[in-house]
């Protein structure tokens, strides 16, 4: 059941349903933590970086640029506007755990 259900949590966040900010999030990387950005995207300023761990409560995503391995725990595109101990901003979606759906920014 389990199973079934982180299916249909990641099914519904891939297709972006679901509007309300999401709590329970934390940052969870191959490399040990994550930069929270002033946009998504790699070459934008870092507000602040998260160690593994760190809790986060997301808001919303969008899908901009790609991030590959070994920057990011898999290839993808899409980034979440997450609420953090160091501000608002973007983390790339594979360094966040716990992922909860939200909504489209």
């Amino acid at each position: 059941m389990a199973t079934a259900t982180a299916g249909l949590a990641a099914t519904a966040l891939l297709s972006g349903a679901g509007s309300a900010e999401a709590a329970g999030s934390y940052i969870s990387s191959n490399s040990g933590g994550a930069n929270v950005r002033s946009c998504s995207n790699t070459a934008c300023s870092s507000y602040g970086y998260l160690s593994n761990g760190s809790g986060v409560t997301m808001q919303c995503w969008r899908d901009d640029q790609w991030v590959y391995p070994p920057s990011s725990n898999y290839a993808s595109n899409r980034w979440f506007k997450v609420a953090s101990g160091v501000g608002t901003g973007w983390v790339h979606s594979s360094l966040v755990g716990g992922q909860t759906s939200v909504g489209r920014c």
